[in-house]
């Protein structure tokens, strides 16, 4: 699914081949789009495998996210709830001196980063509770990559632009006024698992809902602004048709949700289809290394079994 998205991504590790990544260079480097780095497609990296899409809304605490550890289960997170729950990759549009640093140093999770933040860098935040500003930038993490992203929103290139769209912005590209402004990180999860391949994604803490007793569902004190989520079920509201005709469906898990665009589906069931055809731990290893056993059960039954048919074995 989805492998053409053409979502422009960069591995900041190396240099534009055909500028070299300097400064004066790279601005009209048409290889790099201005970037400096070398192009990377990684388009359909997850597919076929639905997701989850993490957002850091109390709800979350209220179920057993640390399900998302699961063999087979992909996930993305939408800023520093990826540090409350256990995902596979994370994204942010905040200056990345706003996300722990543990985010950006850890390799086991994917950071995707828009293209501008990649020369920022990080702050730290020490043992005793104190920051530090640090000399790591974002290009010089682990398990990074950069994509492109514009603070524009236009529903029916959502899923055709070569960069992610985080809402209404800047100025509109067709001149047209913008209904409102809004600028929303779960856009940018959305349009990134699209690019992975995932066909289904689940979204789970995506409450649109804050109290000023629980803003996140971790430590976090915020003053409730609950008026922008409007804003942000109107644009989902929007995508949805293009994606579904894309063949790209999303799902709520929280029955409670304030978005109520999409069709609620109970995480359980959720952490099924997404773990697939991968078997619950701990694998049967036994006799993977006897061939005369494997050879004499495929003769035995020699019709190829299908994802679907692996799928229904292992999680029916």
């Amino acid at each position: 699914m989805h492998q053409n998205d053409p979502l422009f991504v960069v591995n900041p590790k190396k240099l534009c081949p055909a500028c070299g990544g300097g400064r004066r260079e790279r601005k009209r480097c048409e290889a790099c789009k201005a970037s400096g780095f070398l192009p990377v497609d990684l388009s359909g990296l997850w597919s076929p495998q639905p997701g989850f899409l993490v957002g850091g809304g109390p709800s979350l605490n209220s179920m057993p996210f640390d399900r998302l550890r699961e063999r087979g289960v992909v996930s993305m997170a939408v800023n520093n709830v990826a540090g409350h729950v256990p995902v596979t990759a994370w994204t942010f549009g905040d200056p990345p001196t706003k996300f722990h640093h543990g985010l950006h140093l850890d390799p086991k999770c994917l950071t995707f980063a828009p293209i501008g933040k990649l020369r920022q860098p990080i702050h730290i935040k020490m043992p005793d509770g104190r920051w530090r500003v640090s000399d790591i930038l974002v290009k010089d993490c682990p398990g990074t990559f950069g994509f492109a992203r514009s603070g524009q929103f236009n529903a029916p290139t959502f899923l055709t632009d070569w960069f992610a769209h985080w809402g209404h912005g800047g100025k509109e590209s067709d001149g047209k006024k913008q209904p409102f402004r809004c600028l929303a990180s779960m856009l940018l999860v959305v349009r990134l698992m699209h690019y992975l391949g995932c066909p289904r994604i689940y979204m789970i803490g995506v409450d649109f809902w804050m109290t000023e007793e629980a803003a996140y569902a971790f430590g976090q004190d915020k003053s409730a602004r609950n008026g922008r989520y409007a804003k942000e079920n109107a644009m989902l509201r929007e995508i949805k048709p293009v994606c579904e005709a894309a063949g790209f469906k999303i799902f709520n898990c929280n029955p409670k949700s304030r978005c109520d665009v999409f069709e609620y589906v109970p995480f359980d069931r959720a952490v099924q289809d997404c773990r697939g055809g991968v078997p619950k731990e701990p694998f049967d290893l036994a006799d993977w290394y006897s061939k005369h056993i494997a050879e004499q059960h495929i003769a035995e039954n020699p019709v190829p079994i299908t994802l679907d048919g692996v799928r229904r074995a292992f999680n029916p």
